[in-house]
């Protein structure tokens, strides 16, 4: 039987002892990008993979990447009375997770996730985002070429990332840069644009907490208010707090997801 590439042993770091909070970072970082969070909050296990493909952890090139892929590797982290918190793409599978193990799930915690309603929201939203995103979901050749020149050039651009992107942690900015090209575009093709969160959601048993920012550009809140209304109307324990701030709430805002951490 041929082994199967998504299940493979992922980096992380953990932090602190107590009941386990399972925190999945977005597309094209890494576990670094809680690292402010795991400072704000106590009496809690903090758990920060990198996702397969993305920061420390294997990068295999026969993955599908898909949201299936992403959860065979991440099954080992699951665990009774769990709580999971995902920041955009990691919301989608982190949503999926929950559904594949609802009676382990304490919580479920879903920080400016991308609640796009169908493909083609999903492609027009990420057209609006940087060069590599817009290439990649557009289908254009230059996206490869883009990725795996800089994949040639890892060490270099892993160097010069912080000093080009200085409005996020020096350590999240580098780790932008160690996915590969088959990670970085299944993963945004097949679980960002392809995959709903929806079906997941209601198939979740636990109380779900939405936090987004009134000044995401990247995952609008339209889309995410929408989404919770019609969670709501299922009689779902649903909950969607809108704070000031923009996509990288984790970063700029770890406070307001510690307390709701806090109260999970």
């Amino acid at each position: 039987m041929p082994t199967n590439p998504c299940d493979q042993v992922l980096w992380s770091q953990s932090r602190g002892t107590g009941p386990t909070v399972l925190l999945l970072h977005g597309l094209g970082a890494s576990g670094h990008y809680w690292d402010r969070l795991l400072a704000a909050v106590h009496g809690r296990r903090l758990v920060a993979p990198d996702l397969l493909g993305f920061g420390r952890s294997p990068a295999p090139p026969e993955a599908s990447y898909d949201v299936a892929c992403h959860l065979a590797a991440l099954e080992r982290f699951v665990e009774d009375e769990i709580v999971i918190v995902g920041h955009s793409t990691g919301g989608i599978v982190a949503a999926a997770l929950a559904a594949s193990h609802p009676a382990s799930v304490r919580s479920l915690v879903l920080v400016a996730v991308p609640a796009y309603p169908d493909d083609a929201a999903a492609r027009a939203e990420i057209g609006k985002l940087g060069s590599l995103a817009r290439l990649t979901v557009g289908g254009h050749p230059s996206a490869r070429l883009l990725c795996e020149t800089m994949c040639r050039l890892r060490p270099v651009a892993v160097a010069l990332a912080p000093l080009l992107v200085r409005d996020l942690p020096r350590e999240v900015a580098a780790d932008g840069a160690r996915h590969s090209w088959p990670s970085y575009s299944r993963t945004l093709c097949n679980v960002v644009v392809e995959h709903r969160l929806g079906p997941d959601l209601t198939q979740v048993r636990a109380p779900i907490t939405f936090i987004h920012g009134r000044s995401d550009r990247t995952a609008p809140p339209a889309h995410v208010e929408s989404l919770a209304a019609q969670l709501r109307a299922t009689h779902q324990a649903v909950t969607l707090e809108m704070v000031d701030g923009d996509h990288h709430l984790p970063v700029r805002r770890p406070e307001v997801i510690a307390r709701v951490i806090d109260g999970a």
